[in-house]
């Protein structure tokens, strides 16, 4: 596909670079991903303190949320809003982290800050590591996760490994050399691109950390450029990473690169814009090389004809936008309210220089009792040509005839956990406080959920169709220990038990994290 955001994005990365701010030359700091409890503070802050940060791009680097923070005052609860990131930033920044959570071996519906394991995993991570001083600094933390095997819909020979049983990765890693304003970084982590509290079309939390090399604005404070003042907060960001995917069906290309890149910006403090892109490229069997990676990020040869060469990769872009309510309309809700959507573009041909056949993504959120509580409505349609206004037959998206494997890492599909071909609701309720969620899911799958086996699904096995759903998490605290116990029901209504995929499943799990001293 034609990358519509090439342009754009080069434009906003190159007009910007000679006017790196003086906040932006300080010291460097890893990308920080929030956990749901903070980003439901973040957004609260964002809707009712017009905090300048972008609430739809995670990670961000953490110095750039400290900075935003610090440029608001709030009071009452939303002065608590603002400790509470602080002290999650803090923690992460200052002590390492255990994390380990036992759950029986089942599949379920990830949503923003969920682990995607199917099973149960271990997960350590160190300290944050500075140095440097204010034109050239650096962090860096080491991180590890041991988890059961990420494709539920095979049976792996045991042992540890990308075809295993088991499987170790450097999840939580980051190393990062910060100048003029721009990090330079070296990471293995998982990313949320996007406005939805349950899924992601381009870049979500259903598979395994990407690990890889990339460029991300160190601020999100707006620009100093008089022409560029109008986008308001924003971060830009781009990585290459190799994929770690295991064979699932013959003649796979796998071990291919694949670049996600993003540019979200705050234009009114209650309008945020994102433009995504996700490319694979290489892989066995398949054009590669330094020469062939180029010409799939400029968008060159890609969809030919028979009889041109090759195609140099498979590309998803397009655009995601959330729009804050007006205090009238806010205050009939109970406290904050908005709406959101996001289009990922499947395919793009010929002449055309933007995406079209798009996937689709719609949602509404509100808060009440004083941003003590959030809920949310979503709607993820997986078809390519599901906007309401589109004419044309629906197909599944996320599969070609080219990467066979699909849009995958680790067999797990990068996008929704529900996969290809899928129409699912989610209901979402969350407590701040308590720290409490409920999500009730119903639909359709198309293909199967969390992670994807073309050779199963063809075989028709692998479970799939009507979906019903629901999950439910809590967490307590004992002194520095968090305790989160967890359980979740789904039931799909045709296809056969793979694996831990299972049509009906039941999965109960407990997470305990303790923050370690080095």
């Amino acid at each position: 596909m034609r990358c519509p955001n090439r342009k754009i994005i080069a434009l906003a990365l190159l007009a910007t670079a000679p006017f790196a701010q003086a906040q932006s030359l300080s010291n460097a700091s890893l990308p920080y991903m929030p956990s749901w409890q903070a980003r439901h503070a973040l957004q609260l802050l964002a809707d009712q303190a017009n905090l300048p940060l972008p609430v739809t791009h995670w990670p961000l680097p953490a110095n750039a949320v400290r900075r935003a923070l610090e440029a608001i005052a709030p009071q009452g609860e939303l002065a608590q809003a603002k400790q509470q990131v602080q002290n999650e930033i803090d923690a992460l920044q200052s002590h390492g982290q255990l994390s380990l959570q036992l759950r029986t071996q089942a599949e379920g519906l990830p949503g923003f800050g969920d682990n995607y394991t199917p099973g149960t995993s271990g997960q350590l991570q160190t300290p944050e590591l500075k140095g440097g001083d204010q034109s050239l600094s650096y962090a860096a933390r080491l991180g590890g996760k041991l988890e059961v095997g990420s494709n539920s819909l095979s049976d792996a020979n045991s042992g540890i490994g990308t075809d295993k049983a088991y499987q170790l990765r450097p999840e939580g890693s980051a190393a990062v050399l910060s100048a003029w304003g721009w990090n330079l970084q070296a990471t293995s982590q998982r990313y949320w691109w996007g406005p939805g509290w349950q899924s992601s079309l381009v870049n979500g939390s259903n598979n395994p950390a990407w690990t890889g090399v990339g460029l991300q604005r160190a601020s999100a404070a707006p620009s100093a450029s008089p022409w560029l003042r109008w986008m308001g907060p924003w971060n830009f960001d781009v990585f290459f990473a190799k994929a770690q995917d295991p064979i699932t069906v013959a003649n796979q290309p796998s071990g291919f690169v694949y670049s996600g890149m993003r540019l979200t910006l705050k234009p009114q403090p209650w309008l945020e814009i994102g433009l995504s892109r996700g490319l694979q490229a290489g892989g066995a069997g398949r054009p590669s090389g330094l020469t062939n990676l180029v010409k799939s990020f400029f968008g060159q040869e890609v969809n030919q004809n028979p009889g041109d060469p090759v195609d140099t990769s498979g590309q998803i872009a397009g655009y995601d936008a959330r729009l804050s309510c007006p205090q009238s309309l806010a205050k009939l809700a109970g406290g904050t309210c908005a709406a959101y959507t996001q289009w990922m573009g499947e395919d793009a041909a010929g002449q055309i220089p933007l995406p079209f056949k798009f996937m689709s993504l719609w949602g509404f959120e509100n808060t009440y009792a004083n941003g003590r509580y959030r809920t949310f409505v979503e709607h993820v349609n997986t078809n390519a040509y599901s906007l309401p206004w589109d004419t044309k037959p629906t197909f599944p998206g996320y599969v070609n005839g080219v990467y066979r494997q699909g849009y995958t890492n680790g067999a797990r599909w990068v996008g929704p956990a529900v996969g290809s071909g899928s129409r699912v609701t989610t209901l979402g309720w969350m407590d701040g406080q308590t720290q409490t969620t409920l999500r009730l899911h119903w639909g359709t799958v198309g293909k199967t959920l969390g992670a994807y086996d073309p050779s199963a699904t063809s075989a028709g096995a692998g479970p799939s169709g009507k979906l019903r759903a629901l999950s439910a998490s809590r967490t307590w605290h004992y002194r520095s220990l968090s305790i989160t116990p967890e359980l979740a029901y789904t039931h799909l209504s045709t296809g056969q038990d793979t694996g831990s995929n299972l049509k009906t499943n039941t999965r109960v799990g407990l997470t305990i994290q303790v923050p370690m001293t080095w």
